[in-house]
């Protein structure tokens, strides 16, 4: 028996148990029976799109879809199917709602018409929450209808883009975004900046050029490094597109990319992937000085990015000159708006450097975080026995 055919036999079987112990009830019929089943019915059809060789499509089959929760849900709502999307009737399916990635969730109409999907492994509780947007104002259909009725507000619009590009409709959000801007005269409200930074388009487009010229004026009236960072992944994507490079390349051989695209923030770009460079590889002996050397000449007052900084420190630092520098760096996140995760950065720190009374009153200070926003602090406990 072929490898394909067990595949196939293990999925039917799970999803015969599914059905059997009150999970999702997949229909078996064609498509078009399952469009008059649901003109007739008034539901919009659930179309679970898999592969045989996906694992995450497997994953769903055996530990979401048999949840009796899920099935009394879906059973309700929709009618369920699923699709080998690379037999019978799967292919033309994939190509008309531009499946390309497993598994896909369709909740299409009765007039066959797109309404809404998903992407992915989904545990139980987001996918209960998939059926209930799916049926909402929220859904990709009825954002879609807002946006022709000609809802342009940018709150919505940057929501619209967010949503498409999540389901790799990347396309239509780069179209929603560019259309919106390209009715705005000045780009340089917050609303803007966020939006463009949430659909920024490549190397070369309006947008990006955008970001390039104005980098420094948007990191001051945003007050973090997201451009910088979105900046950065262009430049490097656009480098490896060009040039199909597949691995991580070292930073003297991309040099000259940042000068010929972003020659005002060359020194800035080629200093932080030097940074990211070296610890991608590991390479911490280089890394640790390059981190120093960057926010030295480049510092950040993002609270989330200080933190992190400082806790990839307290893991691979022991020199007493780098520690302190992690201090500092905690210090002054907790300073700018403490939380439970910067308070703990900040207690293990000083626990590392043997101040263990400082140690301590960190530790109750994040404790009282954590408990606030209900998180788990078992393990900051331990700085206080």
């Amino acid at each position: 028996m072929s490898k394909s055919l067990l595949a196939l036999l293990f999925l039917s079987s799970l999803g015969l148990l599914a059905q059997q112990e009150g999970g999702v009830r997949f229909e078996e019929k064609p498509f078009d029976e399952l469009l008059a089943q649901a003109r007739q019915e008034d539901k919009l059809i659930f179309i679970d799109a898999y592969a045989t060789w996906c694992g995450p499509c497997k994953m769903m089959t055996a530990k979401v879809f048999p949840d009796s929760a899920v099935g009394a849900v879906y059973n309700a709502r929709f009618i369920n199917a699923k699709f080998d999307m690379e037999k019978g009737e799967g292919p033309g399916l994939a190509r008309r709602y531009s499946v390309s990635a497993y598994p896909t969730y369709l909740f299409v109409n009765g007039e066959g018409d797109l309404v809404h999907k998903g992407l992915g492994y989904i545990p139980k509780p987001a996918l209960l929450n998939l059926a209930d947007v799916a049926i909402s104002e929220n859904s990709l259909g009825a954002l879609g209808d807002r946006y022709e009725a000609g809802d342009r507000d940018p709150a919505f619009v940057k929501m619209y883009a967010e949503v498409l590009t999540a389901n790799y409709e990347e396309g239509r959000a780069d179209r929603v975004v560019s259309g919106y801007l390209d009715g705005q005269q000045d780009w340089s409200s917050p609303e803007n900046l966020h939006l463009i930074l949430a659909s920024p388009g490549n190397l070369g487009d309006k947008r990006m050029s955008y970001l390039i010229e104005h980098a420094r004026e948007i990191e001051k009236v945003l007050g973090d490094g997201t451009a910088m960072g979105v900046i950065q992944r262009a430049l490097v994507n656009d480098y490896h597109r060009s040039n199909r490079k597949r691995s991580l390349v070292a930073p003297a051989e991309i040099k000259d990319h940042y000068i010929q695209h972003a020659p005002l923030l060359k020194d800035q770009l080629l200093a932080q992937y030097t940074m990211m460079y070296h610890e991608r590889l590991n390479e911490m002996e280089a890394y640790l000085p390059a981190a120093v050397a960057y926010y030295r000449d480049f510092p950040s007052d993002d609270p989330a990015e200080l933190n992190s900084l400082a806790w990839t420190f307290y893991q691979n630092a022991d020199d007493p000159e780098h520690l302190a520098q992690a201090i500092s760096w905690a210090e002054r996140s907790v300073e700018i708006r403490p939380d439970y995760p910067n308070l703990d950065t900040l207690a293990w720190l000083y626990q590392k450097t043997g101040q263990l009374e400082k140690a301590k009153a960190a530790a109750r200070r994040a404790i009282e975080y954590a408990k606030a926003d209900d998180l788990d602090f078992s393990e900051t406990e331990k700085i206080l026995n």
